[in-house]
């Protein structure tokens, strides 16, 4: 006998599948809010960095480089950075971490948390090397090297943030 799914059931199985963006989207808004703070956007840490990290590593196939770029066009709407530069960091970010998730998985929150400073390190100085290179803008590296480690000091809020909703709210898929 095939038993069908409600309505409601459809409806709930398919926000648990937009959910990693959605948050991923309204961590991106969320730093858009945060730039009227004078000072503050320079050194602001890369909230949706964080977010894509998390579910690239815990459920890649929840989250594409489609949605990752989606992400990252509307950080740099809202913040004002140069338009493409959030994208193609969280795009290579996607990619990269989600290649590696088999290496993350099962181990502890430590091995997370160091995992993601790489990738905040990189893609800092990274945007900034692209920001000097190519579009000949002269950020200090200070700044970079700040929202780094305030990127580090809020993952764990982050982490367990996102991972409350993946064991409570996605635990169903």
């Amino acid at each position: 006998m095939i038993i069908e799914k409600t309505f409601g059931e459809k409806l709930a199985a398919v926000l648990r599948q937009i959910l990693p963006t959605g948050i991923a989207l309204a961590s991106a808004v969320f730093m858009g809010t945060q730039t009227r703070v004078p000072g503050l956007a320079s050194v602001l840490p890369d909230l949706p960095l964080i977010v894509v990290y998390y579910w690239s590593v815990v459920r890649p196939q929840s989250l594409g480089a489609g949605s990752a770029f989606a992400i990252g066009i509307l950080q740099d709407l809202v913040t004002g950075l140069p338009l493409g530069l959030s994208a193609m960091a969280l795009v290579a970010t996607r990619i990269v971490i989600a290649r590696q998730s088999r290496f993350f998985i099962g181990k502890s929150f430590w091995v997370y948390w160091w995992g993601y400073a790489v990738v905040v390190l990189a893609v800092g100085l990274g945007q900034w090397l692209l920001a000097l290179v190519v579009l000949g803008l002269k950020a200090p590296i200070l700044q970079v090297l700040a929202a780094a480690v305030l990127g580090f000091g809020v993952f764990p809020l982050v982490y367990w943030l996102c991972d409350r909703i993946e064991r409570h709210v996605l635990a169903e898929d």
